[in-house]
């Protein structure tokens, strides 16, 4: 197992895990945890005999989207074309995930919040607690939906669907997420981590040539759905948007409330 603090990373004959280690901040998102997971998702592509990634978060949640109050976006120095690669850095995870021959499971409990909840729906399989509350609050943070965020979840939703989750920033829970197609498996909290293992055995059960080839063909698939091709902009939009006073004053105003515990 590899231990980095924030995340860790344990290789368990055909299983990688990986957790996020952040309880206390309900496993916010920051660069460091980005880092480790995209050097692991490198790792993996040259590792096809490993056939299942389990992703899940240590604590009360899975994660509770990018570390606002300690700046999850730091500010990027170099030229336009420097800071519009590093702003894209989360966003080219996404599709780490998206490329890796192995098999994704995302292991869900609580809180599935921005940056969260398009990591877990970058994975092929979504299993849920039914205590589970997912939402996409950055129209409400005065920023757009990036990461290829919007094409991502329209492709597994569908767009009437994203349309009312993106623009309403709304909580969506447990029955609405297994209805519209988003979460495969959802049972009580305390079955959480039994399900997703009966779910790696099942997994596991199958050929592991024709499990791998289904894998390619299903990523291929979903490139291929209309619009996973515009996430082309969000780098610039992100970036542009970063810039303006009405999103530092709507985060001054999220972070205050944030340590007053008023969410």
């Amino acid at each position: 197992m590899s231990d980095h603090s924030e995340v860790t990373v344990a290789f368990e004959d055909d299983v990688v895990r990986i957790r996020l280690n952040r309880p206390k901040q309900l496993n916010a998102l920051n660069d460091g945890i980005r880092q480790v997971i995209a050097r692991t998702l490198e790792e993996l592509m040259e590792r096809p005999e490993i056939r299942i990634l389990v992703l899940s978060g240590n604590g009360p949640s899975f994660c509770a989207g990018a570390d606002l109050a300690t700046s999850s976006y730091p500010k990027v120095e170099g030229s336009w074309s420097t800071r519009r690669n590093r702003t894209a850095t989360w966003q080219r995870v996404l599709e780490q995930l998206d490329r890796i021959p192995q098999v994704t499971i995302a292991s869900i409990h609580r809180h599935a919040i921005g940056g969260g909840a398009l990591l877990a729906t970058a994975c092929d399989f979504r299993v849920v607690a039914n205590d589970v509350i997912f939402r996409i609050p950055e129209l409400a943070l005065g920023i757009p939906n990036v990461w290829n965020g919007t094409p991502l979840l329209a492709r597994e939703v569908g767009l009437p669907t994203t349309r009312d989750w993106v623009m309403t920033t709304r909580n969506v829970f447990c029955d609405e997420l297994v209805r519209t197609g988003w979460a495969q498996r959802c049972v009580a909290p305390d079955m959480l981590a039994e399900a997703t293992e009966t779910l790696v055995r099942e997994l596991l059960e199958v050929p592991a040539a024709p499990l791998a080839l289904t894998r390619s063909m299903t990523s291929a698939l979903g490139r291929a759905e209309s619009g996973m091709q515009l996430g082309w902009a969000d780098a610039d939009l992100q970036q542009w948007s970063l810039t303006e006073e009405e999103y530092k004053a709507v985060i001054r105003r999220y972070v205050q409330g944030v340590g007053t515990n008023k969410r």
